[in-house]
């Protein structure tokens, strides 16, 4: 299903890749060597919020590690409350017991808009894109404080653990007292509100040391952390820490929804837009939750895959998809109806294993059948996407198909708008002939050696065969081939059209941009 892009997408799609004065992170390369089994892994950041996703063991907390290690601050910087410098370094992430390797031999790269970089020839104003590298190959990591300068704020997963399983939090629970207002308290409260769907009358925090206690009261019922939920926390200290923040902010979450529900995770997101808009801050999360994915614009999504050794990265993946590679179950994302199992096997056969694992090929018997079929599809005005894709024999007989479509919708309102619905969702095999005629007489012209042995003739013996083959009777061409050939029938056509699919490129690239249209 394609992302309907809100007022809120675009201004912030466009602040993004404008402002120069947030040291906006733009990519980021593990260039060399590898860190926990990441290695030549390269990120884009399009969109303000990047959720990542990935199963576990694909590397999405050591990207959140590495992306929270690409700012250094000044000492007047945001210091949340539990930590003893404004600036996160590798040691804060990256730790080995006495079995493990050290790091080393590792270069990773930091692409940032910034308005203060040092001029050069390639910078000359010293405002726009430059990169910065982090390098380490024995010892210590080299000069963290030549850094550009920006808030990080680091959300793992210790802060989801409830107040009531944090010993430290039971210990001093008689000691907190109630901190002094800072201020953004009603702000806090009103957006954690609009998520949940509760209306809080009174948010503050109470204090001791480096620890501190949400407290909050609905209506004249009044509870502590000690009371709250995982989600409710998270909530509070995340908007707190938003909110407490003066000036450009980077803020890293690791699994973003975990206490939410889907409703709330929905919320969740859409709040976070809205104060990226008016802040100019920059969120990057992980994620398991396709609907967090699905809040978010393809600019939004990353995903991670691993593939044996390497990482693969997956940019603007839709939520479908990504649902399928997290559980392991296909999840099919669009409906492709054509005319029959000849049909089905060029158009799987065409695509690439990316594509084909997230549609459905489903023969439907005829022309006709597949355009009512999708008049169907568009008058239950289904979640999932689907298109046609019919025999090339059926191209001079398009209009019909598309005023046999109209007809079948019976009460059309507006005939223009289902028109271009069928008109973009309707597509043809290559040539203006029967698909077994193309494949035959497109292998016909060009016999290879390989073609030839892999049957087990000569290629004068096979030029024979086909050349009998494409004058046959319509659809018998197959049968033909496996008396001659002694092979199954299914097993020459498989054959053949992975021949005829190669000499043609040019139409085969067209159905994959095709299906590709709807996939996002």
């Amino acid at each position: 299903m394609r992302y309907l892009y809100s007022q809120i997408d675009k201004s912030n799609l466009e602040w993004f890749e404008k402002d120069t004065s947030k040291a906006t992170l733009m990519r980021l390369e593990i260039a060399d060597g590898e860190i926990r089994g990441l290695s030549d892994l390269k990120l884009q950041f399009r969109y303000p919020i990047t959720a990542i996703s990935g199963k576990n063991g694909t590397g999405k907390s050591t990207v959140l590690a590495c992306v929270a290690c690409g700012f250094h601050n000044s000492s007047s910087g945001f210091r949340p409350l539990n930590r003893r410098i404004p600036y996160y370094t590798f040691s804060d992430f990256f730790i080995q017991s006495a079995e493990e390797e050290p790091l080393a031999f590792v270069s990773i790269g930091y692409q940032i808009l910034h308005d203060n970089w040092r001029k050069t020839k390639s910078l000359r104003s010293g405002v726009g894109l430059a990169w910065q590298t982090r390098r380490k190959f024995f010892g210590r990591w080299n000069n963290y404080a030549s850094r550009v300068r920006r808030n990080v704020v680091f959300c793992g997963i210790e802060g989801v653990v409830p107040h009531a399983e944090k010993s430290v939090s039971k210990s001093y629970r008689r000691a907190f007292q109630k901190a002094k207002e800072a201020g953004y308290e009603t702000d806090v409260a009103s957006t954690v509100g609009r998520i949940l769907g509760r209306p809080y009358d009174e948010f503050y925090y109470k204090q001791h040391s480096k620890y501190r206690l949400p407290l909050v009261r609905v209506k004249k019922r009044s509870y502590s952390g000690f009371n709250m939920g995982a989600g409710e926390n998270t909530l509070f200290e995340i908007f707190s820490t938003i909110y407490a923040c003066e000036g450009s902010l980077l803020l890293v979450i690791d699994e973003i929804e975990l206490g939410l529900h889907e409703e709330a995770q929905i919320q969740f997101i859409a709040e976070l837009k809205e104060i990226c808009f008016k802040r100019h801050i920059q969120i990057v999360c992980t994620t398991h939750s396709p609907r967090v994915l699905a809040a978010l614009p393809p600019e939004g999504r990353v995903h991670l895959e691993r593939m044996g050794d390497a990482v693969r990265v997956i940019p603007g993946i839709s939520p479908e998809y990504a649902a399928g590679l997290l559980s392991g179950i296909k999840q099919s994302e669009l409906d492709i109806y054509c005319e029959d199992d000849f049909a089905q096997e060029i158009i799987t056969l065409t695509l690439p294993n990316e594509l084909r694992s997230r549609i459905t090929v489903i023969p439907i018997g005829s022309a006709a059948a597949v355009v009512r079929v999708l008049a169907a599809r568009f008058k239950e005005k289904s979640d999932r996407a689907s298109c046609g894709i019919v025999d090339g024999d059926q191209v001079q007989r398009k209009a019909e198909h598309v005023n046999v479509f109209i007809s079948a919708l019976e009460n059309v309102k507006d005939r223009d708008a289902s028109r271009d619905w069928i008109e973009n969702r309707l597509t043809f095999l290559p040539s203006e002939a029967r698909p077994e005629s193309w494949v035959v007489k497109t292998v016909a012209g060009d016999i290879s050696d390989n073609l030839a042995d892999d049957f087990g003739v000569s290629k004068g013996e096979l030029k024979t065969h086909i050349d009998a083959a494409a004058a046959a009777k319509d659809h018998t061409e197959m049968h033909l081939l496996g008396t001659k050939l002694n092979l199954p029938a299914s097993t020459i056509r498989t054959r053949l059209i992975r021949a005829a699919l190669r000499r043609s490129p040019e139409d085969a690239s067209k159905l994959v941009e095709f299906v590709r249209r709807f996939l996002g």
